[in-house]
């Protein structure tokens, strides 16, 4: 068995597909940021969706996910909204990539509960929004490789054309 989880029959993340570095269209970007804001200083979350080519993640469509936690120090979200997302975008053409949240503090640096949750779906991309009012939000994107394998920050891009 590969890399990634397994959706309705779907390897939603293919096999020997791990990216190195992870790249943002510019209106994907804007879109995690307003949703971020919304948010604040609730933590958002969402599902990021795109395609995997020659070691890169391009990253072209988000699905908010409501955080049922509410609270601006954690987040989780209802599996079936999830799984509906992800099978509207797959039958849209796109690859499940990961999940995005945000963190109200000036580092996008993974929570102890983010690493603990990371190890269930290894494969899966993680991008931190750090977001505070009127500064620069950041960004940062981690993924396990795989069952066995270390945590790896990733290089996120974001794309302006």
């Amino acid at each position: 068995m590969g890399l990634g989880m397994h959706v309705a029959g779907w390897s939603v993340i293919a096999p020997y597909s791990v990216p190195r570095r992870v790249k943002i269209a510019a209106q994907t970007w804007r879109e995690i940021i307003k949703i971020v804001e919304e948010r604040y200083p609730i933590e958002a979350c969402g599902a990021l969706f795109g395609s995997i080519h020659r070691e890169v993640a391009k990253v072209t469509a988000v699905e908010e996910l409501e955080n049922i936690l509410s609270s601006p120090k954690a987040f989780w979200f209802d599996v079936k909204d999830w799984m509906n997302a992800i099978i509207k975008h797959k039958n849209a053409g796109r690859e499940y990539l990961g999940l995005f949240h945000s963190h109200g503090r000036e580092q996008p640096l993974l929570s102890l509960s983010d690493r603990q949750r990371m190890l269930e779906c290894p494969g899966e991309i993680w991008i931190i929004v750090a977001y505070r009012p009127n500064a620069e939000p950041k960004a940062a994107a981690w993924i396990i490789k795989g069952y066995g394998q270390g945590l790896a920050q990733l290089p996120v891009e974001i794309e302006y054309t």
